[in-house]
């Protein structure tokens, strides 16, 4: 196969893992909290011999996923477990792993034990990474996060900021996991807003125009490899009559 085709080949294959992301957004634009991803490509110089001709070929590759995480629209629900935030800030979780997390989802309910957890079952961390219990009596979440009952501060929901968002990673329980050397400290600046859930950040109309252009150039790759593969045919022939 001729350097030029392996190019070629390469930006099909690229452009084939962009329309998988795009699909991806377009799955849970009613996802709450989720945050839109796109792809990061690099041009990768492959060494001469990779071809049959010794020639070095240029080829792109999918490097890493880059995470949007823009804020969403603030849906009210009324519903006293749910949480969103209005800001910057993520909540904290502990896996049922034992892996500490971060999140924006709020969808949040009740276990048997008090404590708020997700659906998956991480636990909602409170003052001092210690699983939140809520009051049996009735309770208020302010937007500083302490949690009211009887007019009493009962326990405290902090949140926090991640400076280096950009290396935060997904985990498979939607939230996110912050790498060695990646620190999140106490988030001063956001609300925490009781009864509310943020929605997903995807813009099915960005997301469809995203797929219809991608759609067509990897529509266009696959002609040139065509070319290519009509044109090796050919040159191949010519061999033959020699």
């Amino acid at each position: 196969m001729g350097s030029d085709k392996y190019g070629a080949l390469s930006g099909a294959i690229a452009r084939s893992q962009m329309l998988d992301q795009i699909s991806r957004n377009l799955a849970n634009v009613d996802t709450t909290g989720y945050k839109k991803g796109s792809l990061t490509f690099e041009t990768k110089l492959q060494d001469a011999v990779a071809t049959r001709d010794k020639v070095p070929t240029n080829q792109v590759q999918a490097s890493s996923e880059n995470i949007d995480f823009s804020q969403g629209v603030l849906n009210r629900t009324e519903v006293e477990t749910h949480l969103a935030i209005n800001g910057p800030g993520f909540l904290k979780l502990q896996q049922e792993d034992g892996q500490i997390v971060y999140t924006r989802r709020g969808n949040f309910r009740a276990s048997a034990t008090g404590e708020l957890v997700t659906a998956t079952g991480s636990r909602l961390l409170g003052a001092d990474d210690l699983p939140l219990v809520l009051p049996t009596t009735d309770y208020i979440i302010s937007r500083d996060g302490s949690v009211i009952s009887e007019n009493q501060v009962v326990g405290k929901i902090p949140l926090y900021t991640i400076e280096e968002t950009d290396r935060l990673q997904r985990a498979q329980t939607g939230a996110f996991v912050a790498p060695a050397g990646v620190l999140a400290v106490e988030d001063t600046s956001s609300d925490l807003m009781q009864g509310f859930l943020e929605l997903s950040n995807v813009s099915t109309m960005e997301e469809m125009g995203r797929m219809v252009f991608n759609t067509r150039v990897f529509e266009a790759t696959q002609k040139v490899l065509n070319i290519y593969s009509q044109m090796n045919s050919k040159l191949s022939d010519l061999g033959n009559l020699q």
